[in-house]
């Protein structure tokens, strides 16, 4: 039974990075207008647009990579853990910032990189307690 979770959740793992290539590639514009009802929404409450997709969209995608490789890498120890979800959320942010800068309709920004880096630790926290939950 553990096998099956720990595979689930690799494979978890790799279909959000996928989702997350398939969202941060596309162009600018097209991004924008997907995300149009939920910046238009918060506009209208007052909530800055660049903050809401800066801060929580960064850190709260790559959250979900953070927490199913800290769940996939259950059987290491806690803070290898913690540091090889922060990692590879860390790298794959990385390689998306650098294809970005070939691209003329997305800007990659070192503060994307910092926040998606957060978001992959602050999911992996995550992960840990609902693994430590599961194990206890």
């Amino acid at each position: 039974m553990k096998r099956r979770l720990t595979w689930f959740c690799w494979a978890l793992a790799a279909a959000v990075a996928a989702w997350l290539l398939w969202m941060t590639l596309r162009p600018n514009q097209t991004v924008a207008a997907d995300l149009a009802p939920l910046t238009e929404s918060a506009a209208e409450q007052g909530i800055s647009i660049h903050l809401l997709i800066d801060l929580a969209g960064n850190v709260a995608v790559f959250a979900p990579l953070g927490a199913a490789l800290a769940l996939a890498l259950r059987d290491r120890p806690v803070r290898r853990r913690l540091l090889l979800a922060t990692l590879c959320g860390a790298g794959l942010s990385l390689v998306i910032e650098l294809i970005q800068t070939t691209m003329p309709s997305r800007v990659a920004a070192l503060d994307d990189w910092l926040l998606n880096t957060a978001g992959a630790f602050l999911g992996a926290v995550v992960g840990r307690v609902v693994g430590f939950r599961q194990e206890g």
